[in-house]
């Protein structure tokens, strides 16, 4: 009998194909996830709007709940709030009320807002008997808006 003596190839490592897939498999992964990413910031930045609107959200509710209607609720003399330009911020350059107690949001234009630079948020009051409810609005794209 002959003596064979096999050799067996242990493979150490992985082959191209196996990292190709999952280089192809970050990429993919990557390329869902940044522009998610993107929008998160951008919708977190744009959270700077409803915290300055606060105190014009507060003056419209106690003129609501003292007069019992939103007529006259506009400006800074009936409501005694500050001037529009008082309310900035980084990326918030003023906060106006307006007719009927409507908020205006203006932000500022920065390339760090994305879709959202310039545009305006807009928080219009209803009168539900009692109170207000405040529906958002504004040229700012739906995916950005702060919920009340």
């Amino acid at each position: 009998m002959k003596n064979l003596n096999v050799v067996h190839n242990v493979q150490k490592g992985f082959t191209l194909i196996e990292l190709m897939i999952v280089v192809a498999i970050i990429g993919i992964l990557a390329a869902l996830a940044i522009p998610a990413y993107q929008d998160y910031t951008i919708k977190a930045k744009v959270g700077e709007a409803p915290s300055l609107s606060g105190a014009a959200k507060t003056a419209v509710d106690i003129y609501f709940s003292e007069n019992g209607t939103l007529v006259g609720a506009s400006g800074t003399d009936s409501l005694g709030i500050s001037q529009p330009q008082s309310y900035s911020a980084k990326y918030v350059s003023s906060v106006t009320v307006g007719a009927r107690g409507v908020i205006t949001i203006q932000l500022n234009t920065l390339p760090e807002l994305g879709d959202a630079s310039a545009d305006d948020i807009t928080l219009t009051p209803t009168s539900n008997g009692a109170a207000l409810e405040w529906t958002v609005g504004g040229s700012i794209d739906a995916k950005y808006r702060p919920k009340t």
